[in-house]
């Protein structure tokens, strides 16, 4: 036997005297030597993946490991205002010109701005700007002109964009701005010029600060890039609740999801993947609109087609990409499209026809029936934020199986809840503090945003309206008078007067309205006009210490000194297959919103986010407008119950099922996608991850992931063994109420469990009638008011007493005796 072996199975190899065949014996031994030997190496394969649609080529089935997400803050300088939206239009100057909101044309949102010239010249709207000496700025926007006659243009004094006449479509212009010497005053424009009584069209206004690179490479971009890197937000936003799909090999759902079915003209699912036309229809048209990569090879298969056409077009359906045919499968080029339609028409109207099991896939080959079957990588609620030049950032990363986070940022509401306190006043405004708020904070690294969404000032000086987080950790915000409704003259503020206002609340001399207060007379609090009509409504006489109807609290976003590390929340995993990925990466997942499903016993059925429809409530509808609904849970076990359908709901979409599948005690939540991004997140600026790329690597990544699996399991099992009580927290009694003490009584209290119910305790005394006797934080509230009835002092009698807990907080008595007043046996669940 030879003593001549492979270097990894040890083959022998051919040691005789035929020098050809022993060389060609041995070259094939080596192959299989090698070709083992490299698949019992380690071997992974980095991939970057971006926001939006791309395809990812694997050459085997694995899963998707180290998962890396770099954060980013866009901070837009316009505030809301550029998103055109009802209540954004007054924030507008106008010159020559009048300014609507338009809800027939749009980017995004509900609406767009649409402006009519009323004289013959270059008109505008505009919005004051100040562009800081030094700093580099890009002005961006959607436009779309009417029937002006030149057209349509964005920028300033100094620069502008091209003019756009195209009325067909909206076009993305952007002009780039920078001043080297001094501050400079100015505008930030929409011009339209034509005739009077012309019009044009713009929406998603935004200006950003950029860095001096940023702003050096912008005239080597497309507009398509530029407008994939700086997207709209309104005010300041940072990476939210990012997530990773990979989509099932078949990129159709089943009919019931479909588009657009014209259900009159006697198109009906007869199956989850079957459609059947009925005969004499009128129109007899399916469709529905994909999502694809451009310039990327799809291939449609159908199991059966009878009496039917189907084709590809563009989503306006005028358009054909493959014509309507009757061959069961076809190849097609996406373009540079980003959505295209599916369509299915009737052939003959006379004869029932049907089409069973569509099958859309990546590449040039027709494969066999698979229903749609996506792959789902959630991190709800996850924060990423940077520096506006993107130097210092969030991470989410990967360890041991598990996700973590490394924090440099925080992000908070300065709402009335916070102690707030007077600190100074001067002509035109005063300054609001709260002491020691973050020691670990870095100074002057805040972004605060106003209640109107705009970005206030960075200073250490005595400007108005201006913000400063200080190294020892004070945080002071300088408030205009015209805002607060505090007058020069009245410097004897309170500081639940202070609270008011952070609670969207404003001051006024009740005596002469709408004058702000100056210290004489009666003072009064109203809120804003939420759509900008002006004026104020809902007086009050006293300090009002609930948010008013409406109003976006102030924002507040600043860097810490010493990063943090913790562990967060992630839902679901990615295995790429063999072949051909198309890969989702986005922001602004809803994962597991409580459902308030609403029932109609006539039709037979309970639906969830159906709003304006007279047969539900819309109190069943989702907190947010969705995208697409995803999965419906009942009891934290996936229902599958539910059938979703396009149109009349919050959104896209809502969900229905037939009474009977339908359990009225259980608890049923949602994961949906936001369809309003702008109002939640930025994009992504980088995600980095792996997969195995041989045998050995996804052997090994298996049998890690089992491990980390095991170890995790098994210590939530022993947590929920020795599980521990949390710890009751003792809140800060108000208006004069104290525990009722001498070591008999338990002291005032509340903790909340790990299902999110709140629970209080303890007994008090000697306190104010009708005022809060402790305040409960965000994260401890009721959705809404609650009235509950408890023991209480009746001049030396038990009686029956009521406490309220109010959506903000508040917990007062509102009746019974003050000799002493029991919490104890309340509970209920957190919803706010």
């Amino acid at each position: 036997m030879s003593s001549d072996k492979t270097k990894r199975l040890r083959l022998n190899k051919w040691v005789g005297s035929d020098q050809v065949l022993r060389s060609e014996f041995n070259e094939n031994f080596d192959k299989i030597d090698a070709y083992v030997d490299d698949s019992l190496a380690v071997k992974t394969t980095s991939v970057q993946l971006k926001q939006g649609l791309q395809v990812i080529d694997v050459n085997q089935s694995s899963p998707l490991n180290n998962v890396t997400i770099q954060g980013r803050t866009l901070v837009n300088l316009l505030g809301r205002a550029g998103g055109f939206e009802a209540s954004d239009i007054a924030q507008w100057l106008k010159g020559a010109a009048t300014l609507t909101s338009d809800t027939n044309t749009f980017v995004s949102g509900k609406s767009s701005g649409k402006m009519t010239t009323t004289e013959a010249k270059v008109c505008f709207i505009a919005q004051r700007f100040t562009f800081k000496k030094g700093k580099y700025y890009i002005l961006i926007a959607e436009t779309k002109n009417g029937t002006a006659t030149t057209g349509v243009r964005i920028g300033n004094n100094d620069a502008s964009s091209n003019w756009n006449t195209d009325t067909t479509k909206w076009t993305t212009q952007f002009v780039k701005v920078t001043y080297e010497k001094d501050d400079r005053e100015d505008y930030v424009i929409f011009n339209c010029n034509g005739a009077a009584g012309q019009t044009g069209y713009v929406d998603n206004y935004r200006v950003y600060e950029i860095t001096r690179a940023e702003y050096d490479a912008i005239d080597r971009m497309t507009l398509e890039q530029i407008a994939a890197k700086w997207p709209y937000v309104d005010d300041m936003k940072c990476v939210y609740s990012p997530y990773i799909v990979k989509h099932g090999e078949n990129l159709l759902p089943p009919f019931t999801e479909w588009t657009r079915i014209t259900t009159a003209s006697k198109a009906i699912p007869t199956d989850p993947y079957k459609i059947t036309f009925f005969v004499n229809g009128d129109g007899d048209f399916a469709a529905h609109n994909f999502r694809c990569v451009p310039n990327t090879i799809y291939t449609l298969k159908v199991d059966s087609l009878e009496h039917m056409y189907h084709g590809i077009s563009k989503v306006n359906w005028n358009e054909a990409i493959i014509s309507y045919t009757t061959e069961i499968s076809f190849t097609f080029n996406s373009g540079n499209n980003t959505e295209l339609s599916y369509v299915v028409k009737a052939k003959d109207k006379s004869k029932m026809g049907s089409l069973t099991n569509p099958m859309l896939c990546l590449g040039s080959e027709a494969k066999s029936f698979k229903p749609c079957n996506d792959d789902y990588l959630f991190f709800p609620n996850v924060n990423l934020a940077s520096t506006v030049d993107g130097t210092v950032y969030d991470t989410l990363f990967q360890r041991d199986g598990k996700y973590w986070k490394q924090t440099r940022f925080k992000s908070m509401d300065l709402t009335g809840d916070l102690n707030w306190i007077r600190n100074g006043s001067w002509t035109g405004f005063k300054e609001a503090a709260i002491l020691n708020f973050d020691t670990g904070a870095v100074g002057n690294s805040e972004t605060v945003v106003r209640f109107d969404g705009k970005i206030i000032q960075t200073s250490i000086d005595t400007n108005n309206d201006t913000s400063n987080l200080q190294t020892t950790g004070h945080l002071l915000i300088r408030i205009p008078n015209a805002d607060s409704g505090w007058g020069d003259a009245f410097t004897n503020l309170s500081n639940d007067e202070i609270k008011a206002y952070f609670y969207g609340w404003v001051m006024y001399d009740a005596s002469n309205y709408p004058q702000p207060y100056n210290g004489s007379g009666t003072k009064a609090w109203g809120y804003r006009d939420p759509y900008g009509a002006g004026g104020l409504t809902g007086g009050t006489s006293t300090p009002p210490n609930f948010p008013a109807p409406g109003f976006t609290p102030y924002k507040l976003q600043y860097q810490l000194a010493a990063p943090i590390v913790e562990e967060v929340a992630s839902e679901g995993g990615i295995t790429l297959r063999e072949g051909l990925n198309q890969v989702e990466v986005g922001t602004g997942m809803i994962v597991r919103e409580k459902a308030n499903p609403q029932i109609n016993t006539g039709l037979g059925y309970a639906a969830i986010n159906v709003k304006g429809s007279p047969n539900y409530s819309d109190l069943g509808a989702l907190n947010k407008r969705n995208s697409k609904i995803l999965v419906i849970f009942k009891n934290s076990r996936i229902d599958g119950n539910w059938t979703q359908k396009a149109g009349g709901g919050n959104g896209n979409y809502y969900v229905d099922t037939p009474i009977a599948n339908f359990d009225p005690a259980a608890a049923y939540t949602v994961t949906y996608l936001a369809l309003d991004q702008y109002t939640l997140s930025c994009n992504i600026p980088s995600l980095e991850a792996t997969h195995p790329s041989n045998m050995k690597s996804a052997v090994d990544t298996l049998a890690a992931g089992q491990s980390d699996m095991a170890a995790r399991v098994g210590a939530l099992e022993i947590t929920r063994a020795q599980r521990v009580q949390p710890q009751w927290i003792k809140p800060t009694l108000l208006n004069g109420w104290v525990n009722y003490g001498d070591g008999a009584y338990t002291d005032a209290g509340y903790f909340k469990d790990e299902f999110g119910i709140v629970h209080i305790r303890g007994l008090v005394k000697n306190g104010q009638l009708n005022a809060s006797i402790f305040m409960l934080p965000l994260g401890y509230r009721p959705a809404r008011a609650m009235v509950i009835p408890v023991a209480t002092d009746g001049n030396g009698q038990l009686i029956l007493g009521r406490l309220t807990i109010d959506f903000n907080g508040s917990v007062y008595h509102t009746l019974g005796g003050t000799g002493w007043f029991s919490l104890d046996g309340i509970s209920f669940l957190a919803e706010r």
